[in-house]
């Protein structure tokens, strides 16, 4: 049946592909929201991060440089400095050397008090010499002393001197000077590090492509070596807090070069610069972002599906139903032999099963009847196999009784490992049907306890399993009952010389078990007797022993299976176990042990 124009809007295809996107539409808005909703989550919470952040910072930074200040002025009462800045003419040349070396140790103390202390020195124009870290003294220059002068008289709100890529922290005594043509007694000037503010700075950008700066408003240590591409976004941060006096910490967004950038600072007055912590947003929301894009993506490919969806379950659900409703109208005229086939295995497929069932109902009725025949087939099979006689537990303990009294330990030893190897396989549930090669295992353990028994004086014999049939499954305890009817009725009074032998014979379609024995045997009237009821359907199940196996065997393998006996040559009895196989059986199992 195909669409035309008329019935489109009230075809099965347009209700599906209207009821798929009044489902799934919501969810993608929802989704959208729900993401846009996340990246500003994300974007506060990672502004509030930075900004405690780079409080935490700025705060740690600037108790260490109030440190190292406080620490520069207590030297300025230093007795050695002032000797040397005061009275040095007085002095011998013995007495000012050991003042400077004294006090050159003095200054490697307040170095190594210092994190980001890299060099100390001291400036004392009265002798015109200069006491430093890295040498005990040189001689102080005019144009060193007309720096000092003009840093002096150039009004500071820092306490930081920056001069060619380095920075310094002065004292100056006396800090007020009586005229500007005076010199200073003397000036202690500490240089601070700045590679070591650099790795501080680099703690701080713990984003791979953010970063860290101090700013000042007459110079900059960015945490990048590349100083000049962090200028448009410092020269921004001075101009925020210039116009923002009262603003000393604050958020914002800045665009540079088609990039936004979270920039998080803080001003600190004392020390007259801001400390800044920028991160590209793209870095931050980069993932939410792509995240975004590919749910686009995702619902643009959704909606093609949900055509061809909608299509194709249109083309599964009404052609077949159409098929269905045929079959149906040909039913109530009377046509029965109609019969539907469906190749795909979904519900029509079993709506047409049981359409053709309708019109084979005896099929069904002997289908049903077969299951039945199965049922009571396997009801009577577990209860044939609940029939175990418990006579061989009483004799074993009381043949291990008398080996044990006897002192045989030997033979002691070896009766209790086969009596514990015997009773753990009569016992374990291992279900209804073992391997061959299991239930051959077990009676060669049974027949060594029973030659423990005889006290050799039956010569048993059992032969090699073939490999082919290891994986056959059999009934479980099919053997052990026509070995111990062998040692109770045939071998019971054998004296001397006994024979007992387990082989096994195999054809194409067929295994015989033959089990032999040299004791007493059977009449003929008892042979005929016992092969007639192996051959009756009409078997008493309170039965055990050989009449057990044989129907077990003919419930598992079919009726031409079982058991049937006749006299050995020679005197004694042969038990022959017959095992009918399907055709390829024993090739399969075969295979199994070969694998």
């Amino acid at each position: 049946m195909k669409l035309n124009r008329r019935n489109w809007w009230f075809s099965i295809f347009t209700k599906l592909l209207v009821m798929f996107f009044v489902v799934i539409l919501p969810v993608y808005i929802l989704a959208i929201e729900m993401n846009d909703l996340g990246s500003r989550i994300v974007r506060n919470e990672i502004s509030k991060s930075m900004q405690a952040q780079i409080h935490f910072y700025n705060n740690s930074l600037n108790k260490e440089i109030d440190r190292m200040v406080r620490l520069q002025r207590e030297y300025v009462n230093d007795n050695d400095l002032l000797s040397l800045s005061v009275i040095a003419e007085g002095l011998s040349y013995y007495d000012r050397s050991t003042m400077v070396k004294q006090f050159q140790q003095k200054l490697e103390m307040m170095k190594s008090a210092g994190i980001y202390v890299t060099k100390a020195n001291v400036y004392i124009p009265p002798i015109q010499r200069i006491v430093s870290t890295e040498e005990l003294s040189k001689t102080l220059s005019p144009e060193v002393l007309e720096s000092l002068r003009s840093s002096r008289d150039e009004p500071h709100k820092s306490p930081f001197f920056y001069k060619k890529g380095s920075l310094f922290l002065r004292e100056f005594y006396p800090s007020v000077p009586t005229s500007p043509q005076r010199d200073p007694l003397f000036v202690l000037e500490t240089e601070v590090s700045v590679p070591q503010l650099q790795q501080f700075l680099q703690q701080i950008a713990n984003y791979e492509q953010g970063g860290a700066a101090i700013v000042s408003s007459e110079w900059m240590i960015a945490s990048d070596t590349n100083q000049q591409e962090m200028e448009p976004m410092t020269r921004i941060v001075r101009e925020w807090v210039k116009s923002n006096s009262n603003a000393r910490q604050g958020i914002k967004t800045i665009q540079l070069n088609k990039q936004n950038y979270i920039t998080a600072y803080e001003y600190s007055p004392d020390t007259d610069t801001t400390l800044l912590v920028y991160v590209p947003e793209s870095e931050v929301l980069g993932p939410l972002k792509k995240y975004k894009g590919f749910i686009i993506i995702m619902s643009i490919v959704t909606a093609a599906i949900i055509v061809l969806v909608s299509y194709w379950v249109y083309q599964v659900i009404h052609k077949p139903m159409t098929k269905m409703v045929r079959a149906l109208r040909n039913v109530e005229t009377g046509n029965l032999s109609i019969s539907l086939h469906h190749k795909s295995r979904d519900e029509f497929s079993y709506l047409y099963q049981q359409f053709n069932g309708m019109t084979a109902k005896l099929k069904t009725l002997i289908y049903e009847v077969y299951e039945q025949k199965l049922l009571m087939q396997q009801a009577e099979l577990n209860q044939l196999q609940s029939q175990i006689n418990p006579h061989f537990l009483y004799n074993s303990l009381y043949l291990l009784y008398r080996i044990t009294k006897a002192q045989d330990y030997e033979n002691s030893l070896k009766f209790t490992k086969y009596l514990g190897d015997y009773f753990r396989y009569i016992t374990k549930k291992t279900g209804d049907d073992v391997p061959l090669e299991q239930e051959w295992h077990h009676v060669r353990t049974y027949m060594e306890i029973q030659n423990i028994r005889f006290s050799n004086r039956v010569k048993v014999m059992i032969s090699d399993l073939p490999e082919g049939l290891h994986s056959l499954m059999v009934p479980r305890l099919i053997l052990q009952p026509l070995v111990e009817n062998a040692y109770n009725y045939g071998l019971e009074n054998t004296i001397a010389d006994g024979i007992l032998s387990v082989s096994l014979e195999e054809d194409e379609d067929e295994i015989r078990i033959v089990v032999e024995d040299n004791g007493a045997g059977m009449s003929e009237t008892d042979l005929a007797h016992w092969n007639s009821r192996f051959l009756s359907e009409n078997v008493n199940v309170e039965v055990s022993g050989m009449n057990n196996v044989n129907r077990r065997l003919q419930l598992k393998f079919g009726g031409e299976s079982g058991i049937s006996l006749r006299s050995r040559l020679g005197g004694g009895l042969k038990v022959t176990m017959k095992i009918q196989m399907m055709k390829g059986q024993g090739e399969q199992y075969a295979a199994l042990d070969a694998g």
